[in-house]
């Protein structure tokens, strides 16, 4: 009776046929897994010089406005401007600041066992003081502090060998950046006709009222990327260059190292510049305490001037977030997706902040309007 009923006769045949298809599917995937994982590994693999391309394009495309709208240039000599601006500063870097970074790393690393060892006769000299002796017996602060040393140390000759394997992967790596630096030429010329077909290719799929609010979101998006990452990346890139010059008038070691961590480190908001300072003091604590202090009060008093002074002059509030939710995007951004999601937390946020108060806005609206 039960298998006579044509409504359940239904469900159970569609029951087995799709029971019987979700096996197929999981046989198909165990056998052909590894072949469908290299597949897609190579594939990921071959586009990298089209990824490399489309970023290095996305970077240099305000150059290339400034260029047009600044200077009433054509956007052929506009690109090829900044293209030879770029390859000036790729030089640049190449003969004089990638071969001192290199050489820092190296000249830590190489040294470390000597730099930890100053730092305990140090200690050793401070806890020998009369007045402190039986303190440091007592509480065991010496031995407290010879075990966090070491750690430290070795943490940090890990993380610059690392740093050091890094640089020179890169180099593996050279090839598809030379041919994702010949995509990106293309893609600034032909930037919108590129725009106009994806436009086209969302409307194959989508209505053009949700096409037209998809492109609105990407240039509010856009907006928020070069009104925070582009002027913060070139307020890193003055108070990189100020840390250089402060750092070699106080004699520190590796200021071009150390200027470029500053440099780098400044672009995350709150955390990075206390990561710059503490890895300045750190380097320098091997060499000399004392320089290392010294060190430590040039970089806190930069980044006093940046907070107070220059970051608010070049930034100002075009994000338009409070701290605490850049914060909460810089976690949680940096805790999904690394140091990328650092940078775009705060123009996330952003972008979060300008759809929450229309949406708000608009609920109000109705709301009043019902009254």
């Amino acid at each position: 009776m039960f298998l006579k009923d044509n409504k359940y006769k239904d469900v159970i045949i569609a029951a087995l046929i799709t029971f019987t298809f979700c096996i197929i599917i999981y046989k198909a995937f165990d056998i052909l897994g590894p072949g469908i994982t290299y597949f897609f590994k190579e594939f990921v693999s071959l586009s990298m010089p089209f990824v490399y391309g489309i970023v290095i394009a996305y970077i240099l495309s305000p150059v290339v406005r400034i260029f047009e709208r600044r200077l009433k240039l054509s956007n052929g000599i506009s690109i090829a401007l900044t293209y030879a601006v770029f390859l000036g500063i790729i030089f640049v870097l190449c003969i004089y600041g990638i071969p001192s970074l290199i050489d820092s790393i190296k000249d830590i690393a190489s040294n470390a066992d000597s730099y930890m060892e100053s730092v305990r006769s140090f200690i050793d000299k401070i806890t020998n003081n009369p007045m402190l002796k039986d303190f440091a017996s007592t509480t065991g602060v010496v031995a407290n502090l010879e075990t966090y040393i070491s750690k430290v140390g070795t943490i940090a000759v890990n993380l610059l060998e690392s740093s050091l394997s890094g640089i020179f992967s890169v180099s593996s790596q050279i090839v598809k950046v030379i041919l994702g630096f010949i995509v990106s030429i293309y893609v600034l010329i032909d930037k919108n006709r590129l725009i106009a077909a994806s436009k086209k290719f969302l409307e194959l799929f989508i209505k053009k009222e949700k096409t037209e609010k998809i492109i609105e979101f990407m240039k509010i998006y856009n907006d928020m990327i070069g009104a925070y990452i582009g002027i913060k990346a070139l307020d890193s890139l003055i108070i990189g260059i100020m840390a250089f010059i402060l750092l070699s008038i106080v004699n520190s070691e590796y200021a071009v190292l150390l200027s470029i961590i500053v440099g780098c480190t400044n672009m995350i908001p709150y955390f990075g510049p206390f990561v710059g300072e503490i890895v300045g003091f750190l380097i320098n604590l091997f060499v000399s305490p004392i320089k290392a202090v010294i060190v430590f009060v040039v970089l806190f008093s930069l980044q006093m001037f940046d907070g107070w002074y220059l970051d608010p002059k070049l930034v100002g509030n075009k994000v338009g977030v409070r701290p605490f939710w850049i914060i909460y995007a810089v976690v949680i951004g940096g805790g999904f997706f690394g140091v990328a999601g650092m940078l775009l937390g705060s123009p996330t946020a952003a972008v979060i902040n300008i759809y929450y108060k229309r949406i708000v806005g608009k609920k109000l609206s109705k709301k009043k309007a019902e009254k």
